[in-house]
């Protein structure tokens, strides 16, 4: 199979904690590309913070941001090609229950976060976030401020210790499956979106402009956000650090991202397609 259109995960996956990308799997993404292959990266972060990776490993494909709510050109006019706001009615029960609780709710338009009280240090919203960030009084008042600036809310994330967002997670699913996707994004954190908006979704998306079959495309990720692509692609990858069901769900484990398991991938899978691509004239 050549597989011609590959996705990646960023935090746990292409890079680690944050940071930009070991040499080797920068070295390894540029050899795909190299080689024909179109490196997408499919992100829970927001477009301007997702940006100076692609800058990084070079990548001018289309940005997966917002867990697939936002998928965004990188470069020249950097053209929406896509955009999913999240549902009002439901958002707005997520935020009673998050005001009743006293829970850490962020909300997130295409280029700010939403907050209201902090319970870590700044440098963790930059790490994690990388946005310019608003307080508010209410959650409810950015949904007005979203309103009037014609924009609109993408996604929700909680943020917490494991064990509460554990079970905050199964409480959310319990109750808002039928309305909104609820994905596990970290150890600390899980986020609610419009049903509409997976990174699978994205990447079926990406596949059907690109004129890729399904079968042509590989995923890689670690954590529950990446689930539906590593399902959707024709090769599902799971990081040896990966979550329990993204391993079970992946056809093929790659190293940790601490051993630069992106590389071990483009190694094995897309590396021997060099001589294909050369004698079908791509490269």
């Amino acid at each position: 199979m050549l597989y011609r259109l590959i996705a990646l995960d960023l935090d746990g996956t292409a890079i680690i904690g944050g940071q930009m990308p070991r040499p080797a799997v920068r070295q390894a993404v540029a050899a795909a590309v190299h080689r024909g292959a179109r490196v997408v990266l499919a992100t829970g972060r927001g477009y301007t913070s997702a940006l100076r990776w692609a800058e990084a490993f070079g990548l001018q494909t289309p940005l997966v941001c917002y867990q697939g709510a936002l998928i965004q050109e990188p470069v020249g006019s950097q053209q929406i090609l896509f955009m999913e706001s999240t549902p009002t009615a439901p958002l707005t029960q997520v935020i009673a229950l998050a005001e009743e609780r006293g829970l850490e709710l962020t909300l997130y338009s295409a280029d700010t976060l939403y907050y209201t009280t902090t319970s870590r240090p700044a440098d963790f919203y930059e790490l994690w976030f990388g946005l310019p960030c608003q307080r508010v009084t209410r959650l409810t008042d950015a949904l007005v401020m979203m309103q009037e600036r014609g924009l609109a809310p993408l996604k929700g994330l909680f943020i917490g210790e494991p064990a509460d967002i554990d079970r905050l997670s199964a409480e959310l699913h319990a109750a808002f499956d039928h309305c909104l996707t609820v994905v596990r994004s970290h150890p600390l954190f899980v986020e609610v979106l419009s049903p509409n908006v997976s990174k699978g979704a994205a990447l079926a998306f990406l596949a059907r402009r690109y004129g890729i079959p399904q079968a042509a495309t590989i995923a890689v990720g670690d954590s529950g956000n990446d689930l539906s692509m590593v399902q959707w692609a024709g090769l599902g990858v799971a990081m040896g650090n990966a979550t329990a069901d993204v391993l079970a769900a992946a056809d093929w484990v790659a190293p940790p991202v601490t051993e630069d398991g992106v590389a071990a991938v483009i190694e094995r899978f897309i590396w021997p397609q060099a001589t294909c691509w050369l004698n079908d004239g791509h490269v």
